[in-house]
């Protein structure tokens, strides 16, 4: 069980490696902290420390590095604080993105870009463009053999198209009397309440028109759908590339190969939740190909878009300024939001 100086140790262990990138010895621990104890004493809580997982020898002989599970302590530890989450943008962060106004693609390539300068890791951006649209109107088109053609215009400007089979072939005026249906019944509706009105409509209507109605309404979750969302997603480099890990030219693949690969980058980004901020460290991805890296997320609503920023660097990351730096973005970003979009 780990005491409040063990506790201490780790903090130090962590700032230390985070700062200078070498192992750790008991020496540079005392050198670094407020102890009042000898480096033997030191030594034995270090032993502590590795025998619960949470620093390694980095190779035999060697100071001690965290692991992973060292620095999921840390982080909860800081973000238990709360200090991180709270409070206004940095100011710095507000002067750079107000400069933008409403502009929303400007607003998140500006926001890698500032993401990457004020830090050593890869700035993303991650945003889904979700256009919330109502029913303009519907037209109907006979096609041959006893097909139709439905036609539906949402506003803001987009068509959705969706061609139905019927068990048989309706009149014109069938055909003609649905469609006066559909538009007095569903015309400047939310989606949502097109579909349900839909599913009111079709009770025990045994007509042609019902029939024709019916097979409408069987597909009305494709018909009454919304238009795809616009995905976009930034990276800047900013200084990760200088970062003494990347030497090693295994994990400098694994990066490349994650940044120049824009599907998997995106649906990574897209998991992340939108209403808090979230670190995954190291092994926590899941993923091998993240292994040697970690992820500070924090979601973001500003108009259409909806979405996440965050920094993705090595697990020896400064997790405390890569938390403050993400949480002070996506709150200006709301703000942003609230201020342009409402």
């Amino acid at each position: 069980m780990l005491i409040e100086k063990d506790r201490e140790i780790l903090r130090t262990i962590i700032e230390v490696y985070v700062s200078e990138g070498d192992p750790v010895s008991s020496r540079r621990v005392r050198d670094a902290g407020r102890f009042a104890m000898s480096t033997a004493t030191i030594r034995n809580r270090m032993a502590v420390l590795e025998r619960e997982g949470l620093i390694a020898k980095a190779h035999v002989s060697s100071g001690r590095i965290p692991t992973d599970e060292g620095y999921r302590l840390h982080v909860d530890e800081l973000q238990a604080e709360r200090t991180l989450a709270a409070g206004e943008a940095l100011p710095a962060v507000r002067e750079e993105l107000r400069a933008e106004g409403d502009n929303i693609s400007a607003l998140m390539l500006h926001t890698s870009q500032m993401l990457g300068a004020m830090s050593r890791n890869v700035a993303l951006v991650y945003g889904a463009v979700v256009q919330e649209c109502r029913v303009g109107g519907v037209r109907l088109f006979q096609l041959n053999g006893g097909r139709l053609l439905v036609v539906v215009r949402l506003v803001p400007d987009y068509e959705r198209t969706v061609a139905l089979r019927l068990g048989r072939e309706p009149s014109p005026e069938t055909v003609s009397a649905v469609e006066g249906l559909l538009n007095r019944l569903v015309g400047g509706m939310s989606l949502d309440g097109a579909r349900a009105a839909l599913g009111e409509l079709v009770r025990d209507n045994v007509t042609d028109e019902g029939i024709v109605v019916r097979e409408i309404t069987s597909r009305r979750e494709e018909i009454f759908s919304g238009p795809p969302a616009v995905e976009m997603c930034f990276e800047a480099r900013g200084r990760m590339l200088d970062q003494p890990e990347l030497s090693d030219p295994r994990t400098l693949h694994l990066l490349l190969r994650i940044l120049h690969n824009r599907d998997y980058l995106t649906s990574i980004l897209a998991s992340r939740p939108l209403d808090r901020t979230q670190v995954t460290i190291g092994v926590e991805h899941g993923d091998e190909s993240l292994r040697p890296f970690s992820l500070v997320t924090a979601g973001y609503r500003m108009g259409a878009a909806r979405g996440v920023v965050g920094l993705m660097g090595p697990t020896r990351m400064r997790y405390d300024h890569a938390i403050s730096l993400v949480g002070s973005v996506s709150r200006e970003l709301r703000a942003i939001g609230e201020e342009f979009f409402q």
